[in-house]
């Protein structure tokens, strides 16, 4: 991906977002952006906290085992407890274009996989044993019939122009 003044505008869009939103992480998927790269803060406030943004990101050496509660800016009202590594290695790049190569543990680490998987196309939801994810499969479809309900009565672009959008900004991100 070409690192350019439109990703970091996008970047910053994002850290405005997820502070709205009071997050602590943002994939780009989440926000209809076609490119491999996520931000955070754990402090989830700005001016606090140190604000980190990976580009094509790697995770690496997962090592132990930790539960905790975690949610999704997707999934507004659903927490559940999540089985991670503990701790991982996470290689990328800065919007600057350095090389990032950090050994993580604790809520760093767990930000980092969640946000990571949103790029793989998974949900914190998808981690869950079988008796957690049908306590919130309902919650799921509801979120699927308000999303529905909004496209069906023009209140957010349908399928195909979201498609063609997210079309149009990989083709500006792969121009030469």
């Amino acid at each position: 991906m070409r690192i350019d003044d439109a990703v970091r505008a996008a970047a910053a869009r994002m850290f405005d977002i997820m502070y709205e939103a009071q997050g602590v992480g943002l994939a780009a998927n989440q926000v209809a952006l076609p490119y491999r790269m996520f931000v955070c803060n754990v402090a989830g406030e700005r001016g606090a906290g140190e604000e980190l943004v990976f580009v094509n990101p790697v995770l690496s050496r997962p090592r132990g085992t930790a539960v905790q509660e975690e949610g999704c800016l997707s999934l507004p009202g659903v927490r559940m407890d999540v089985r991670r590594p503990e701790r991982i290695v996470v290689d990328a790049w800065s919007l600057d274009g350095d090389a990032i190569h950090l050994d993580l543990d604790g809520l760093l680490s767990r930000v980092v996989q969640h946000e990571f998987d949103h790029l793989e196309g998974r949900l914190f939801t998808d981690r869950l044993p079988d008796a957690a994810a049908l306590a919130v499969r309902r919650a799921l479809e509801s979120f699927h019939e308000v999303h529905a309900g909004k496209q069906a009565r023009g209140e957010m672009p349908g399928d195909a122009a979201l498609v063609a959008e997210l079309d149009r900004l990989e083709a500006a991100r792969c121009e030469a």
